[in-house]
């Protein structure tokens, strides 16, 4: 299971590379757009894999239940880059827009909150030996996710499409907010990814 997460991931994020060369922009503020949206994908990957990477070097057996929120998680890693490549483009019409906008966000919710769910697994089950203190951090670690995870999920909510800050919906810039928690809760814990 471990070497097919691996796998995932590093497929997800070439895939999001591969859409900057298949649509390559044209001007230098398209750049940057390019760039900058393809960072904030990058930096949802990159930090779920590291958080899943750590999670999963605590848990010295597989059983159905760490495989069942594995699967879960490689779907909504899987589906990730298609569905930010389906809403940085332009020329869809604005309903569909808004539907592929709420279904990212709902992925995104979903994948931070598996996260959660493996952290608190991880943290109560008996048999992976890790102590109090380890313990303690782990599930407040469960609940930082759930609330990122209740943050993007809130940004599905049809009314942050309708709103705009500058250009982009106001759902955007709850996605920055969630990302920020999600990066300040591990740039405090260094060892909690």
């Amino acid at each position: 299971m471990e070497v097919l997460s691996e796998i995932v991931f590093g497929l997800a994020l070439s895939v999001g590379a591969l859409a900057l060369v298949g649509s390559p922009p044209t001007t230098s503020g398209g750049l940057y757009l390019a760039l900058a949206t393809f960072g904030f994908s990058f930096l949802v990957l990159i930090l779920v894999w590291l958080a899943f990477t750590h999670l999963r070097s605590m848990l010295n057996f597989e059983s159905r239940w760490s495989v069942s929120l594995n699967v879960v998680l490689l779907f909504t890693v899987s589906i990730e880059p298609f569905l930010f490549d389906l809403i940085v483009r332009s020329n869809e019409t604005a309903a569909f827009l808004a539907t592929a906008n709420q279904v990212f966000a709902i992925d995104i919710g979903v994948m931070v909150g598996v996260l959660g769910v493996f952290a608190w697994y991880v943290a109560t089950i008996p048999r992976t030996g890790l102590d109090a203190d380890t313990r303690r951090r782990l599930r407040r670690d469960a609940l930082n996710r759930w609330v990122v995870s209740g943050i993007f999920f809130l940004s599905a909510a049809p009314i942050f499409g309708q709103v705009y800050l500058y250009t982009e919906p106001a759902r955007v810039a709850i996605w920055i907010v969630g990302l920020l928690v999600l990066l300040a809760s591990r740039l405090r814990q260094p060892t909690a990814l």
